[in-house]
Parts: C-alpha cells; sequence; structure tokens
C-alpha cells in the first residue's frame, strides 16, 4: 500500500541462517568460530589458531571472545579423543592440552562472573591433568569468589602440593597467600557461628552464580530466628498529627519564622531566617584566617613566579612537570641484552659428561617483531615487553663441539610482563633434529624441556627483567 513502510529484512547467512541467532556467527572470530575442519590436519591447524585468538583476547581482556575461542578448542579436541586415533603419549599430549584449555576458559567465565561454570571447568580441568598446577589455582578462584572457602582452601593446598613434585615449588609464594585469605575466612566464619550470628553461606543471594550440581552439598540447620534478618531495619514511627506534635504554625510572627520551623532545619542568624548548618565566622576566626581578598600582583613578581623552578616528577622529562603518561622506546636494548643472556644459558647434566647450552637465540616476528618500553606517569614506572625468541640448543659430551650428539629447538613465544618472577614461560614447540629417540625421550624432556637447561633460561630471563628495571 502506498506510504506504507517496508519490512526491515534480517541479515542471513549463505544457508539462510539467522545471523544475530547465533553469538559466533556475529563475532569477529566467526571465520574459525564456524570452519568444520576436513581432516586431522586442518583440525589441528584450526585448534592452534583458536588457542592463539583466544591468548590475545585473554591479554585484551575480551573475556566472551575467549570464551567461545577455547569452547571451540575444546570441542574440536574432544572430538580427536573421541576418534581414538593415535597411540597413548598422544592422547596423554591432547588430555594435558584440554586441561590448559578448560582452565584457560575457566579463567574468562571467572572474569565474567560466571562463577559456577568457571568452577566446573576448573575441575574438569583437574581431573584431566592433575598435575597441572594452574587447574588448581583457578578452581581455588572459583571457590573463594563463592565464599566457598574451605573448598577453596583444598583446592590451593592440592595446587602447591602439586606445585612442589612437578613445578618445584614455582608459585608456593603466591599459593601461601590465598591460602593465608582462606583461611582467616575459614575463621571469621566458625566464630560467627559459635556466637550464633552466622548459619552458613546465604545461599539464596549468593548461589545464583553457583553450580546446582556442586558436589559439596552443606548440611541443613534448622533456622529458629527466620525473620531476624528481615528486622534489621526498626520498625516505622507512627505517623502524628501537627496538633499532637504540637507544630502549629504561628503566623503572626514578625519575621515569618514558625515554631515548627527549627525541625525542618532552619534557625535565626542576624534576624534573617537561614539554614541550620549556615556558620558565621567569629571575630577571632576572622582574625586567625586573615585577609583572604583576592590581590593584584605586580609584573616583577609576575615574572619571579613564572621562571621559578619547578621540581620535575621522577621518570618524566623536564617539560613534563604534571607527571602525565610519557612512554620511551627501549626496544634496541631490549633485543641486545636479551638476545645475549640467552647465549649465556648452559647445563651440565648430573652423573654424566653430557652439557647442553643454548648456542643460538632467534627473535621471532610474532608480535610484530616485539616491543620494549617503559612509561613514566605520576611518578611511577610501567615497564611493557613483549618479545618471542626460537632458541637452537646442543647437547654435547667432554669432547666439545666436535662431539655434538643432538641438536635442537626451543620455541617462547610470549616473553611478556604478564609472567611474574619465579613463574615459567610458555613453550610452543620443542623439537630435535632428525626426531626424538625413544630411547632419549625421557633424558630430554627431564633434562633440557622440563628442567635443567629450561630452569636456567628461565632464571636468565627473569634476571634480565631485572636488569632492565634496573637500567631504566
Amino acid at each position: 500500500f502506498m506510504g506504507q513502510r517496508p519490512k526491515r529484512q534480517r541479515a542471513t547467512t549463505s544457508d539462510g541462517n539467522d545471523m544475530n541467532s547465533h553469538p559466533s556467527l556475529s563475532s569477529p572470530h566467526s571465520d574459525v568460530l564456524t570452519h568444520a575442519p576436513d581432516s586431522p590436519a586442518a583440525r589441528e591447524r584450526l585448534v592452534e589458531e583458536l588457542k592463539s585468538r583466544g591468548k590475545a583476547c585473554v591479554l585484551s581482556k575480551s573475556w566472551p571472545d575467549a570464551d567461545r575461542l577455547y569452547a571451540r578448542a575444546i570441542e574440536l579436541l574432544e572430538l580427536e579423543l573421541k576418534d581414538g586415533d593415535g597411540d597413548d603419549e598422544a592422547k596423554a599430549k591432547s588430555k594435558a592440552d584440554l586441561a590448559i584449555l578448560y582452565s584457560n576458559r575457566s579463567l574468562a567465565l571467572f572474569n565474567m562472573s560466571k562463577l559456577s561454570e568457571s568452577r566446573e571447568l576448573a575441575t574438569t580441568a583437574t581431573s584431566l591433568d592433575g598435575t597441572y598446577v594452574k587447574a588448581y589455582w583457578r578452581l581455588g578462584q572459583a571457590c573463594a569468589a563463592m565464599e566457598d572457602w574451605s573448598d577453596a582452601l583444598q583446592a590451593y593446598e592440592k595446587a602447591v602440593k602439586v606445585d612442589a613434585e612437578s613445578g618445584g615449588g614455582k608459585m608456593a609464594k603466591a599459593l601461601g597467600k590465598e591460602i593465608s585469605k582462606c583461611q582467616v575466612k575459614e575463621e571469621q566464619e566458625r566464630l560467627l557461628v559459635v556466637e550464633g550470628k552466622f548459619d552458613g553461606p546465604d545461599v539464596s543471594s549468593t548461589s545464583s552464580t553457583r553450580s546446582s550440581s556442586s558436589n559439596a552439598t552443606a548440611p541443613a540447620v534448622e533456622k529458629t530466628t527466620s525473620t531476624t534478618a528481615k528486622s534489621k531495619t526498626p520498625p516505622s514511627k507512627p505517623k502524628t498529627t501537627a496538633a499532637e506534635s504540637g507544630a502549629v504554625k504561628d503566623t503572626g510572627a514578625a519575621d515569618g519564622f514558625t515554631k515548627s520551623d527549627h525541625v525542618r532545619g532552619y534557625k535565626i542568624v542576624g534576624g534573617k531566617k537561614t539554614s541550620y548548618f549556615h556558620h558565621e565566622m567569629t571575630e577571632a576566626e576572622k582574625k586567625l584566617i586573615g585577609d583572604i581578598a583576592p590581590k593584584k600582583l605586580d609584573a616583577g613578581a609576575a615574572t619571579a613566579t613564572a621562571t621559578s623552578a619547578e621540581p620535575v616528577v621522577e621518570g618524566a622529562s623536564a617539560w613534563n612537570k604534571a607527571g602525565t603518561w610519557e612512554e620511551k622506546d627501549i626496544t634496541k636494548w631490549s633485543i641486545d641484552a636479551l638476545s645475549s643472556t640467552l647465549l649465556t644459558c648452559s647445563y651440565g647434566i648430573p652423573g654424566t659428561d653430557q652439557t647442553v647450552k643454548v648456542v643460538k637465540a632467534n627473535k621471532m616476528a610474532v608480535h610484530d617483531g616485539g616491543h620494549a618500553s617503559v612509561a613514566a606517569v605520576r611518578g611511577k614506572k610501567r615497564y611493557i615487553y613483549e618479545f618471542g625468541y626460537e632458541l637452537v640448543w646442543e647437547l654435547s659430551s667432554a669432547g666439545g663441539d666436535a662431539d655434538v650428539e643432538m641438536r635442537g629447538k626451543l620455541i617462547l613465544p610470549d616473553i611478556d610482563g604478564t609472567v611474574a618472577a619465579g613463574e615459567w614461560h610458555d613453550v610452543s614447540d620443542f623439537s630435535v633434529d632428525g626426531g626424538i629417540p625413544n630411547a632419549k625421550r625421557s633424558h630430554l624432556m627431564k633434562h633440557v624441556r622440563d628442567g635443567g637447561l629450561r630452569e636456567v633460561i628461565e632464571e636468565k630471563i627473569d634476571g634480565w627483567v631485572t636488569l632492565l628495571k634496573a637500567t631504566y
């Protein structure tokens, strides 16, 4: 009909699905979220891409996107395990990768305030890989946020035990702080229960984020004062009439001030009705304050004030007297210092005449080739750096370079400020030229990838960070 507004067409995909019916279709990562791999190799490449994008979303705190990416990666890896392809070692690796993905997705959901789901995923991660410390860390975080201090304490204590057995106690200090917090909270609740002021967590208000399938079920406690919580607000006073309260206006007052105006916050100052909170200074107060009226400065005083030296905030330029954001690029120094530091990494394998060392430290093209800077803001310094390195290592006997037995690569794609001192950086690839011999596999894992040389590398990186902060 004439003048009738046409209906708005909804955006659809090529197969007729509504673009708004599923978040993945409107996501900036829809190319990987909706892609269906046609072979095991394609599936493996897709999982790596999902993991890479998921990590980038975590760094940028884009939690919903990180959740979708990790969920899709989990789905693909679980399909791979279900297919049953590969040997026991490959399946064990897939389970370990799944544990990391579940833990990372738990982190995303935790930051989306979906505590129940975060707790459930962290629990799954611990069941997939009982040696993965961060899974227990995520579980403890979720339980603590839900004020389930007992389960949080158990998770953190398990993390300490696993860290001591497989990680060398790298996270013991941080975990100890969380355990102390949970112990204090648990003791506070116990005392409140003893005093009759608390009968357990308020499941009606805090359990909206808890999982209904939680394994720990609190024993029922008979509540004898069900209306106690509602009785905190004092009962309202009965209304009284003006005649009962005696607040009758004296309309015959010369200044218009009634007998009830004092109740509403009025008073008489200097014969005038004003606010009760108005304060008229006494002569003594005026004398103490002095003359505060603005005065005109002469030209000489103004010049002296303008040219007087002002203190400069530490770490800022002379012109930046306010100490606002100022950033200095230190990429070249950082690359030179880090590369030379990594080339000093060497480890003598106990009980043998073998030595494994880093012979090449190649900066990778990831993170746009790497970047480092130091920023000064309000007198405080911020250190920002992000690099990726490919380390070439050699294992040789006492004979020297001529007796090189094995050579390989160890890739650290993310050397950045998100990794605290004492924690280890992720290894994206570990390889041996010509393949890893079965007879040497456990030997190489123990002394190169998971300990020995790896531990030396992590200590050297921590030393480089300390040097960077001392230099700038």
